[in-house]
């Protein structure tokens, strides 16, 4: 039981937590562990995307909208 409690927590923190902690938040979502910040009104999904995994901005915009058919 202990283990599942230390699992959630390096996943899960509070928000007073997460902006003590937010270090080591970022760097453990960047080794691809995405990390949830609890607030009153919900949560931040905190994970990191590579840069070789963003669309260009040139090619977001030529596709357009959604298709309306």
């Amino acid at each position: 039981m202990r283990d599942s409690i230390l699992k959630r927590r390096m996943h899960e923190w509070s928000r007073i937590e997460g902006e003590r902690r937010i270090r080591e938040i970022l760097d453990t979502a960047k080794a691809g562990n995405p990390q949830t910040i609890r607030d009153i009104d919900g949560s931040f999904e905190i994970r990191f995307v590579g840069s070789s995994e963003k669309e260009r901005a040139g090619d977001f915009l030529a596709r357009g909208g959604p298709d309306n058919e």
